[in-house]
């Protein structure tokens, strides 16, 4: 799917959404506690200095505020409308809110039935009438004292912050709640996403000038062209972008019977998306809080920021350096080897015997100084990028134990003044702060929990690679003539892809197929192996897939009385196994040698068009379970890398002299070629395997014995511009 708007019509929608001067409430009622009072009340609240109206046919005003009987009788420039309606009433007073001339409108009504919300997507589709949700909870600017929110009360704080976040969950606001420190700009709950996405509203947040770094909290993307062309800018705007993707374990690849399938699930695109833009990824509520403390300390006077994720950890118990050292491996972050120097330095100021990365510092047996000296030399060793400072800090601390951890926040903040990197504490609980200590720690970020306090240092180094680029066309893909041709081909196929399309396929892409023959009878088998052996005999089928599953592939034939009876034995497993498939034949193929099985295949999806996958191949190849999945089409580096993070990559450089160093620049031309194939046909194609790729061991030459590739049920992405 791609965005319904076009970038001017969003941004303009948007700024009458997020900056309105005129505003009208359809749901509010004089007698009752309506879902639109709620919205009133907000607005009231904040002085919104706009016209504001609601829309009633009896009421002639509404908690102070004029109504008007009907929707006609509004301004002709009005803003936005907030619609909170039943269900079945929001489409037609969309139709008239239209045709009155309003700009757009925010419906958080849920409950919509499938009818309603498809005729909710004619109207966006039709009207230049902007349409926010269904299905949310409004937006909240707080720069602007903007509550078009349908909680009542308590929204709008008195000095606004410069966080934004987009959410498509309603609770999301909830977890600014969190936040002790940072202040929201914007929070914005884009619900069900029929008109408006959350792409939209990053693209206007990157212009924000309110707006210093934005959280997302992602449920599914509607138009990845449109985000990765919204994180680019906010890329060049130099604002952070941090994302908890929910919903994560839903397998959501293409239906498919192709061993990639199984491999591959919708969350692996995913990460692999926000792998390749540099998006940091949290894993919940307290995470991204921690995360945003970091992006709002970071845009203010004397905040840092980094590109690296080498973080030195300082502790004051053993204990502490230990979980903290367990903890940075499981946030992403590494803990570096601190040098000789350093070392030196750490033990002149501190009575440590060793000096480790965590470090633990003990507790008081050194001036106070001492400690922020310490600090100091830490950060300024050369393999380090930040410093976790790991201190006792919550809320519940005894009177004696607040102040023995008191003691080191003026010397912590001595040091932060000091380097330039950043220098963070992290409390050992995830429990509220102390709010004297925040008073305390008047120059540094002081997060709650040290796993939160990695992961935060880990997105703060996210956002630094630049957005890449789409791959230009390789000169020996085929060309948009040719593809036309084929995908015409394809287009009029159903279920798996046969011989002669598949044929037609391969050729055009320069895959290194093994060549073979369909024959219809033994008799004609024996002739066309005269002089071929050996040879490798299988099923012709549509009907079945994986045909070494029901022993319909022979291996290893070198004579025509083997070939005889391996065909008679094919046909015989067949019609127990699969009485009514449809028989074209026999497929006679010539016999590889051996040489390491390789699997490459691909998943077409409706959101991300087709990953492509790379793994160890054969029978075994989901029981083995090696796949790593990138976005097509690839670049040969691109592919490289990815052949190197396997399994099979270990195997190929010779894994405990296994077999000698295999050369992969074959393997990775046929990668890069399969990703072209699959890129070119992401909405024909539901997906494929070409499995075993036969690798010869030492040389690396690539032979692709057997594939399978399935016509999408229906256009799943667009195809090739």
């Amino acid at each position: 799917m791609v965005s319904v708007y076009s970038v001017e019509a969003a941004r303009n929608g948007i700024n009458s959404i997020l900056r309105p001067k005129s505003i009208a409430v359809i749901g509010a009622s004089a007698k009752r506690a309506a879902s639109g009072n709620g919205v009133l009340a907000n607005l009231r609240r904040y002085d919104f200095s706009g016209n504001l109206y609601a829309v009633h046919p009896s009421a002639g005003e509404i908690d102070g505020i004029p109504a008007v009987p009907e929707i006609p009788l509004l301004p002709n420039d009005l803003d936005v409308a907030l619609v909170s309606l039943p269900a079945r009433a929001v489409v037609p007073t969309l139709y008239e809110l239209a045709a009155a001339g309003c700009r757009s409108a925010v419906v958080p009504t849920v409950g919509m039935s499938p009818t309603e919300l498809d005729e909710l997507r004619t109207f966006v589709r039709n009207e230049s009438l902007v349409v926010h949700g269904p299905n949310c909870m409004g937006v909240l600017n707080y720069s602007d004292a903007i509550p078009l929110w349908m909680f009542a009360g308590g929204m709008i704080p008195e000095r606004p912050g410069n966080i934004s976040l987009v959410s498509q969950s309603g609770s999301g606001f909830f977890m600014t709640r969190g936040l002790e420190r940072a202040r929201m700009s914007k929070i914005i709950s884009t619900g069900s996403e029929i008109g408006l996405t959350a792409e939209n509203y990053l693209h206007w947040l990157a212009q924000d000038s309110d707006t210093a770094g934005v959280g997302l909290i992602l449920e599914s993307l509607k138009d990845v062209p449109a985000f990765i062309e919204a994180v680019a800018e906010l890329r060049r705007a130099g604002k952070p972008l941090v994302t908890l993707k929910v919903g994560r374990t839903e397998a959501g690849a293409a239906a498919t019977t192709a061993h990639t399938g199984a491999l591959v699930g919708r969350d692996d695109a995913y990460a692999k998306l926000f792998e390749r833009l540099d998006i940091p990824l949290v894993a919940d509520y307290d995470e991204m809080a921690a995360a945003l403390e970091l992006f709002s300390w970071r845009a203010q006077p004397g905040g840092k920021g980094t590109a690296g994720i080498r973080v030195a950890a300082l502790t004051i118990s053993g204990g502490q350096a230990g979980l903290a050292a367990d903890l940075a491996t499981a946030s992403g972050v590494s803990l570096p080897t601190l040098s000789a120097e350093t070392a030196l330095e750490v033990q002149r100021l501190l009575p440590v015997e060793h000096v480790n990365n965590p470090l633990d510092t003990g507790d008081e047996h050194y001036e106070d100084k001492a400690f922020g000296d310490a600090v100091i030399a830490v950060a300024n060793d050369p393999s380090v990028d930040s410093v976790l400072v790991v201190l006792d800090a919550q809320s519940t601390l005894a009177p004696v134990e607040f102040d023995f951890e008191t003691r080191f926040y003026p010397e912590l903040n001595r040091a932060a003044a000091a380097v330039p990197i950043p220098i963070v504490v992290a409390s050992t609980s995830a429990a509220s702060t102390h709010p004297e200590y925040r008073e305390l720690a008047a120059s540094i970020p002081l997060l709650r929990g040290i796993g939160n306090g990695f992961v935060a240092l880990r997105a703060l180094a996210g956002n630094s690679s630049p957005v890449p680029l789409p791959e230009a066309r390789p000169a020996w893909a085929p060309s948009a003539a040719t593809v036309a041709e084929l995908r015409d081909d394809v287009s009029r196929r159903r279920g798996s892809l046969d011989s002669g399309t598949l044929s037609r396929l391969i050729d055009a892409y320069g895959l290194p197929f093994v060549s073979s023959v369909v024959v219809e009878e033994p008799t004609e088998a024996v002739a066309r192996a005269r002089d071929r052996y050996p040879v490798v005999a299988k099923i012709s089928s549509p009907d079945i897939t994986h045909r070494s599953d029901i022993g319909a592939v022979v291996t290893d034939i070198h004579d025509a009385e083997s070939l005889t009876a391996a065909l008679t034995t094919i046909a015989d497993r067949v019609r127990s196994s699969h009485p009514n498939a449809r028989i074209a034949g026999f497929e006679l193929q010539e016999q590889v040698p051996p040489g390491i099985e390789a699997l490459i295949g691909f998943v077409s999806d409706p959101v991300f068009g087709a990953t492509v996958t790379v793994g160890m191949g054969g029978t075994l190849v989901e029981l083995i379970g090696d796949a790593e999945v990138a976005h097509t089409p690839l670049s040969e580096p691109e592919a490289a890398a990815m052949i190197q993070r396997t399994r099979l990559g270990r195997l190929l450089n010779g894994y405990r002299n296994l077999n000698p160093p295999t050369d992969i620049t074959q393997l990775t031309d046929t990668l890069v070629r399969v990703s072209w194939l699959a890129a070119d046909f992401a909405d024909l194609l539901a997906g494929g395997d070409f499995n075993p790729a036969i690798v010869e061991i030492e040389s690396g030459r690539v032979r692709l014995v057997d594939a399978l590739v399935e016509r999408a049920a229906v256009p799943t992405h667009k195809g090739p511009q």
